[in-house]
């Protein structure tokens, strides 16, 4: 992809403050883009938007709880006053707590279906309008291969993230031609949440995936960023409402 493929145009990359989100907005940045960090984490934040002041960029940093719909009215706030325009919006922010469906707690439940599910809506629901009035824009929600392969300890991970593909197809046949709107679906990720699932791995969810791929090793944030970004970008241009599976091959079957 070409370095300047994002030139001049602005993203709103959620999750921004550590793993995917933070290599995505980095990535982005170092491709052209002007970025809006949205996360609860500031310092976190704070570290991102550093690593992309390396790379010559601006960014400006939205704090908050996605299932507030007033995070999202603010990062599209921020982003038209820093850049005038809204062109790409990646939600990647999410929870990933593992627990048998039994051991679950209410609290647990509802904490999954809004950072994953909730969330996403709510970014899109801000930010369509933008893309609409502007005549174009792209969407890249952040699935999971947990929604089709079937994983002890991650039943509601599963629910939420089954949400988010029918949702992005359904927003991607509303709100087509204009806007694009598709989701990764990534496989196990060596993200710190990961890191620190293994090193107890109390469900056995991580290794059971894990042991599942052919290529017999997690991704890298980096990898899941280059599959965000290439569905963001022109080079996608033919491409909505589909679910880019980049999972080391677990699902070729």
């Amino acid at each position: 992809m070409a370095v300047d493929a994002f030139a001049g145009k602005a993203a709103i990359i959620t999750g921004a403050s550590r793993g995917i989100g933070r290599a995505v907005a980095i990535m982005i940045a170092g491709r052209g883009a002007y970025v809006v960090l949205v996360g609860r984490d500031h310092a976190a934040l704070a570290e991102t938007q550093q690593a992309i002041a390396a790379t010559g960029q601006a960014s400006q940093i939205v704090t908050g709880e996605l299932r507030d719909p007033q995070t999202a009215a603010r990062a599209c706030e921020t982003a038209l006053a820093a850049f005038g325009r809204v062109d790409v919006l990646a939600n990647i922010a999410g929870a990933y707590p593992t627990a048998l469906l039994c051991d679950t707690t209410d609290t647990l439940v509802s904490e999954t279906i809004e950072a994953n599910l909730v969330g996403t809506i709510n970014m899109c629901r801000a930010v369509l309008p933008l893309m609409i009035v502007q005549g174009e824009g792209a969407v890249v929600n952040m699935s999971s291969t947990a929604a089709r392969f079937p994983t002890p300890g991650l039943s509601v991970y599963a629910a939420s993230k089954a949400g988010v593909e029918a949702f992005t197809r359904a927003v991607a046949a509303e709100y087509a031609p204009h806007v694009r709107v598709n989701a990764v679906s990534a496989g196990p990720t060596m993200t710190d949440a990961v890191a620190a699932l293994m090193a107890s791995d109390e469900t056995g969810a991580v290794s059971a995936v894990t042991s599942a791929l052919p290529l017999l090793r997690l991704g890298t944030p980096d990898e899941i960023a280059e599959a965000v970004l290439f569905l963001a970008s022109p080079r996608s241009s033919f491409i909505t409402g589909q679910i880019l599976h980049a999972n080391g091959g677990g699902l070729m079957a």
